[in-house]
């Protein structure tokens, strides 16, 4: 394809300009020196030929009249007049005579021959005249004066040069075929330029895009050995090494993103002009809190990172300082990042850590110490005061005493059951559960545990109900560890639904197979007060309580906070699962799954 501003084209260009410059100049030179070179020897010979016969002229007119014919013979190109007087006098048998006289009046129009003429001397005339509308050709004519039968006369000796003209024709049709011989060769050129030239260059352009897609599955071809060929060769390799370096980047940047996407720290990279770079999805979700907390655009850097943003950059040192957004809590670090030359700062990488667990927990162990301490206090103020009543005879009555022991009995109770659930939670957190399987009677099971609160349930109004499968008469578990599950469960069941002030109040518990998840599923409902949705992924965690501020009935105390933690690790250690569904002030669902075991 023609192109004015391909390599190709500009090359041919070039090229045929040169070789037309060449060609041009070397015709024109060449014809300027072989016309001057014809006119000059042929207007010597003539000028020695005029010389003779101007000589005989002289010495023998008569004898140069009666040999015209010879003399013409000898020289066809030269023309003889004799005039005396107003008569010509032409001996000449093969020259039209009429002709040879419209020739040298002609030649005699012209100024210098005119001049000579009239001037009455010899002359030797050169110059140029035209006949009849052809090109101008040279001439030479010698006016000799003469005397013959003592009568004055002219010679007329007229050299005739318009045979160069058919000389100058055949060099005017030499160039023109040069000329088409120049153009055919110029499209030759062209062609061979493009194949040779143009091609393998297109094809080498096509290949350096494709590699700048990462595309390395195309090869420059050469049939030739030249600089295009090891051009070509070179490519190759580039592409060959490109394909390694490229394969070999991309898994590095893969492995980059799978550790960044994976680890734990939340990280964004903001470059000078505040633009994010590149961000994982810790960083994305601090960055959500942020754009809701601030309810800024998301195309606006948040103005708790943009100033410290700047401040890095002015001065760069690493700054860290903890956010606190909506009950999240993030440690923050920025660092900042330099050029090659570490002169100037190119970014900023922040660092972002949630502490929202580690905080969390320690507000949970704040709560839990002054949890325990309350609970354990209670007892230990009781037990103290009944015992003290007792050894101070404060009780009268054997009945009274019985009646403060038993109260101090409970209370022991009570505090053992509360340090084993600490022990029991310390254990199995630490992956210590010792499971003593058996096949258990789900009836007699779930029959205890509703014996052992028919009291609590009755007297806060609450009615429970059971069903079970037909299907599931007995399941293959730790009899006690379960237990310690359900007591749990439909403790806080009944504790929470005693707090509602709905006039029918019921606890649940629906055990059944699921055959298509091939599950035994158990679910403890009641419609109490409820889990609100924040609390919900937290109910499972040690020493978190949803009921913080502890407003419940007497008697009905919050605990440790640890029963849930308890269940979930029971459930586990049997090969299952559980789940929480709840809605404030209408329903609470505990879903237990587990394997069913045929």
């Amino acid at each position: 394809m023609f192109k004015l501003n391909s390599l190709v084209t500009r090359t041919w260009v070039v090229t045929m300009l040169a070789i037309g410059f060449c060609f041009f100049t070397s015709t024109q030179v060449y014809g300027m020196i072989y016309k001057k070179n014809i006119e000059e020897n042929y207007i010597k010979d003539f000028e020695n030929s005029m010389d003779a016969i101007a000589t005989m002229s002289e010495e023998d007119p008569n004898f140069l009249i009666e040999n015209l014919d010879k003399i013409r013979a000898f020289n066809s190109h030269l023309f003889l007049g004799f005039q005396q007087g107003d008569e010509p006098i032409v001996y000449s048998s093969n020259v039209d005579l009429d002709k040879q006289l419209k020739v040298i009046e002609k030649v005699k129009a012209t100024s210098q021959v005119n001049a000579a003429l009239n001037s009455g001397k010899d002359a030797l005339i050169k110059d140029e005249v035209a006949f009849d509308g052809e090109s101008k050709t040279p001439f030479i004519m010698k006016i000799k004066h003469f005397s013959l039968n003592n009568q004055e006369g002219q010679l007329y000796i007229y050299g005739d040069l318009t045979f160069l003209n058919k000389t100058h024709s055949r060099m005017a049709m030499w160039s023109i075929a040069n000329l088409i011989l120049y153009i055919i060769i110029g499209i030759l050129l062209f062609y061979y330029f493009q194949r040779r030239l143009g091609h393998p260059l297109t094809q080498l352009r096509d290949i350096a895009y494709d590699y700048a897609k990462n595309d390395f599955s195309k090869q420059t071809q050469s049939n030739y050995k030249d600089e295009l060929a090891q051009l070509a060769l070179a490519m190759n390799k580039m592409g060959k090494s490109l394909e390694v370096t490229g394969a070999a980047t991309r898994q590095e940047k893969e492995l980059l993103e799978n550790i960044v996407t994976s680890i734990s720290t939340g990280v964004l990279y903001y470059n000078q002009d505040k633009t994010l770079l590149m961000s994982n999805p810790l960083g994305d979700e601090y960055l959500q809190h942020l754009y809701r907390s601030d309810q800024v655009m998301k195309t606006v850097v948040p103005e708790v990172l943009e100033y410290r943003i700047d401040s890095v950059i002015k001065f760069p040192e690493k700054v860290s300082y903890e956010n606190n957004i909506d009950d999240y809590y993030y440690n923050i670090t920025l660092i900042p990042l330099f050029d090659e030359n570490l002169e100037s700062v190119r970014g900023v990488l922040v660092s972002i850590q949630n502490i929202t667990k580690e905080k969390r927990l320690d507000i949970m162990r704040n709560d839990f110490i002054n949890n325990i301490s309350h609970e354990l206090r209670t007892p230990l103020v009781m037990i103290q005061g009944y015992s003290e009543a007792i050894l101070d005879d404060v009780a009268e009555t054997q009945e009274e005493k019985k009646e403060m022991a038993k109260i101090i009995g409970e209370e022991s109770i009570r505090m053992n059951r509360m340090v084993n659930e600490m022990l029991d939670s310390s254990r199995m957190e630490a992956g210590f559960i010792n499971l003593i399987k058996l096949d258990v009677q789900l009836d007699d099971f779930f029959n205890k545990l509703f014996t052992r609160f028919a009291t609590m349930s009755e007297k806060n109004n609450i009615e429970m109900t059971l069903t079970i499968d037909p299907n599931l008469d007995s399941y293959y578990m730790d009899e006690d560890k379960m237990n310690q599950v359900f007591v749990n469960l439909i403790n806080n069941a009944i504790r929470h639904t005693s707090l509602s002030n709905k006039e029918h109040k019921k606890v649940e518990i629906w055990v059944h197979l699921d055959r298509i998840m091939d599950e035994v599923l158990i679910e403890v409902k009641d419609n109490g007060t409820g889990i609100s949705e924040e609390d919900i992924p937290y109910v499972f965690d040690r020493f978190y309580k949803a009921d913080k501020s502890r407003t419940v009935m007497k008697g009905n105390k919050t605990g440790t906070g640890i029963g849930l933690s308890i269940v979930k690790n029971i459930i586990e250690a049997h090969g299952g699962f559980v789940e929480v569904k709840s809605v404030v002030h209408e329903h609470t669902v505990f879903i237990i799954h587990l394997p069913y075991i045929d």
